[in-house]
């Protein structure tokens, strides 16, 4: 595997009717990596991270995925890129109906032709992985959020993909299931050599776990650096994001015309 590189955009733009999500962004996520995609909301965190898994298609630009532009790809050359990456879903997205067993033995059903012992055995292995061969007779309705989101990440690596993508991946998690998580997703990268790019909202938890991390904003990238160089960063927007403060140079208001041309009627002192 190549030491960089893996994904590549290059001079991205991507547009909702009018508004331009991204414009001429450009970005490089390297190979072996826990890389966090992180931005203020409505920066397109998770609109990157479909791009990347060619969900949707640039407006212009490129989308280098193993050196393969993504958007030039036909149906069956996607299925089978993406056979190389897996994905763990806000939601987790379990089957409701499948067992915890059968719900991660499903992509190797889907895409590899394996034995009833082989696939027995690799199941329990990824189960074992994320603490939960115990649990692989449990149907996600007994399980809790934090075991649900473990199955998924069994699931997601089930095929041993180079690249997993995580979209929000400690949402609603409690402390300890978090916790369990950035564990996990960093275990794994390091045990399976995956290369690991999550969007997070939750900034502790992702900086821990973060080998690099690519901050978003007024659709470009803003900075692209190492947790600790974006903590001691002076450039105001991301001190702004990476602190938490309320004020400063990214706004609190979506854009608008102003306030005095849109309302109607008696003129009301707010």
């Amino acid at each position: 595997m190549a030491t960089d590189g893996i994904i590549k955009i290059q001079n991205l733009s991507f547009f909702r009717g009018d508004r331009a999500i991204f414009k001429n962004l450009n970005c490089t996520i390297k190979a072996g990596k826990v890389t966090v995609i992180m931005g203020p909301s409505g920066t397109g965190k998770t609109t990157l991270l479909r791009l990347i898994g060619g969900q949707l298609k640039p407006s212009q630009g490129k989308v280098l995925v193993f050196d393969e532009d993504i958007a030039q790809l036909n149906r069956k050359q996607i299925n089978q890129l993406r056979a190389r990456m897996g994905v763990l879903f806000q939601s987790g997205a379990l089957f409701t109906d499948l067992s915890v067993f059968d719900n991660v033995a499903f992509p190797l059903r889907e895409h590899m032709q394996l034995s009833d012992d082989e696939l027995y055995n690799r199941v329990l292995l990824k189960l074992e992985a994320v603490g939960l061969r115990g649990a692989r007779d449990l149907m996600p309705s007994h399980l809790s959020g934090g075991m649900a989101r473990r199955v998924a990440l069994a699931r997601a690596v089930a095929l041993e993909p180079e690249i997993i993508l995580y979209d929000e991946p400690f949402a609603g998690q409690d402390p300890i299931a978090m916790a369990v998580l950035q564990r996990l997703i960093k275990d794994l990268n390091t045990q399976m050599k995956l290369t690991s790019v999550l969007v997070s909202h939750d900034i502790a938890e992702a900086l821990a776990i973060a080998d690099e991390v690519i901050l978003l904003g007024e659709a470009q990238v803003l900075a692209q650096d190492t947790p600790a160089a974006l903590r001691a960063s002076n450039e105001p927007a991301v001190r702004q994001f990476i602190h938490g403060e309320a004020d400063g140079v990214i706004p609190f208001h979506f854009p608008a015309p102003p306030l005095e041309d849109e309302l109607r009627g008696p003129r009301i002192l707010l």
